[in-house]
């Protein structure tokens, strides 16, 4: 690899820290836990409902670090993404709907052996972005209910597999940096007959962690050139070292009361995950995920003294499932013909959330479901090696579906563009 390219890669790395670090959101369930997550789907997967543990060999996939062993020994892949959502937000008395957009993510393959892969990159883990208001009228006095948060928490990660000695086996794992600072603030204005006043209340909570995650692939060769990959992961529980900064102020400009940068209790959960790609090795490819993590009991900064979500320790959070599920066909990958070497996907995908909200004194959560389609559009091939570049085009429909009707329902219309460049940088030259 050529120097420059080296300082252009760094750059380019650089440069993402800050722009996954500022994406958000304007979903107002992501003013509780950690705001709402992102699935570590990208490039390929996206359009394939965003499945990532059996997916093997397609583009660099950290949902499963195994499959980084893929990646032959004169190869290097480079992709980004970015994507444009709009989220429509309604209560069933009125709706709105905002514009959302920016850089995702950025990784890397490249091989270190025969049968070792390495991948760096960097990627969001949840956004946190709102702004409504609630007014509320009784004994002559109304108040209103400013509610504002802003934030997100991003990993930077660098993974390595291994193909094992035994046929068909690949393990890997990621460690990750994680990092970000969440935003929450709320400002209440009440009057009466003969006065109006305001108070607020601003918190920031800021996270560091060490993140792993442990992954396995094993490809089975079946009859008539057809290939079946099961995929499993593993991340184990983490308590990140969380701050916890907060203030009253009155509207005259008095600090009530505050506390500085304390350190508090937080965990994120264990997550575990199986799935299965079956594919012909030159037309069809399809297969599905299942993700459970463990939400429940998980100590949380939400009490009366810190976040004041209004939820105890045992109604806050739930175990989440994720269910993804996706296909991807191409008519003949070298054919001279554009359209017979574009690739088709499409896919589907479930969870319930993480989080709950105190709705009317009632606590609920809510449904999610997706569906995406996409195209790989092959954009250079290089005829020595056959690698082919690809810009990957994605559309997504999620609804958010909440279990009681009272609560905001959410429809996400997003369009993703990655681009996928797989390069011969390896191969040495040779004088006679």
């Amino acid at each position: 690899m050529s120097g420059n390219k080296k300082l252009l890669l760094v750059a380019i790395l650089a440069f993402a820290v800050f722009y996954v670090n500022a994406q958000n959101t304007t979903s107002p369930y992501s003013r509780h836990g950690y705001g709402m997550l992102k699935d570590k789907a990208i490039g390929t997967s996206k359009g394939m409902g965003g499945i990532s543990y059996g997916v093997r060999g397609q583009s660099t996939n950290p949902g499963n670090p195994a499959s980084y062993s893929a990646v032959d020994s004169l190869t290097f892949i480079f992709d980004m993404g970015v994507s444009f959502s709009q989220n429509k937000l309604s209560d069933g008395s009125g709706s709105q709907s905002d514009d959302n957009g920016g850089l995702d993510y950025i990784t890397m393959l490249f091989p270190v052996s025969r049968k070792m892969g390495v991948s760096f990159g960097i990627l969001p883990y949840s956004s946190t972005g709102y702004s409504f208001k609630e007014t509320v009228t009784a004994d002559g006095i109304t108040e209103v209910h400013n509610y504002s948060g802003s934030g997100n928490l991003s990993q930077v990660f660098g993974g390595l597999s291994y193909e094992m000695p035994i046929k068909g086996l690949s393990v890997g794992a990621n460690v990750s940096y994680m990092f970000g600072t969440l935003k929450h603030n709320m400002v209440l204005s009440y009057s009466s007959v003969s006065s109006t006043n305001s108070r607020g209340r601003y918190q920031q909570m800021s996270i560091h962690a060490l993140k792993f995650d442990i992954g396995a692939q094993y490809e089975m060769n079946l009859p008539n050139n057809k290939s079946l990959v099961l995929g499993a992961v593993f991340s184990p529980q983490l308590s990140p070292k969380t701050r916890v900064t907060w203030r009253n102020i009155l509207s005259s400009g008095i600090v009530v009361d505050s506390l500085p940068g304390t350190n508090v209790d937080a965990q994120l959960p264990a997550t575990y995950g199986l799935g299965f790609t079956y594919s012909d090795k030159k037309h069809l490819l399809f297969g599905a995920d299942v993700t459970y993590q463990k939400w429940s009991d998980l100590d949380y900064p939400g009490d009366e003294e810190y976040l004041n979500d209004g939820l105890t320790k045992s109604e806050r959070f739930n175990d989440r499932i994720r269910v993804n599920a996706g296909i991807e066909y191409v008519k003949d990958p070298l054919d001279r013909n554009f359209f017979k070497r574009l690739r088709l996907r499409g896919g589907l995908n479930y969870s319930n959330s993480y989080m709950n909200v105190k709705s009317n004194g009632v606590v609920d959560g809510y449904k999610e479901y997706g569906a995406t389609i996409g195209f790989g559009i092959p954009i250079s091939r290089d005829m020595y090696s056959q690698r082919v570049s690809f810009i990957n085009l994605s559309f997504e429909y999620t609804k958010i579906k909440p279990d009681n009707s009272a609560m905001v329902k959410e429809d996400y219309f997003g369009v993703s563009l990655n681009m996928n460049i797989n390069e011969l940088w390896f191969m040495k030259n040779k004088f006679r």
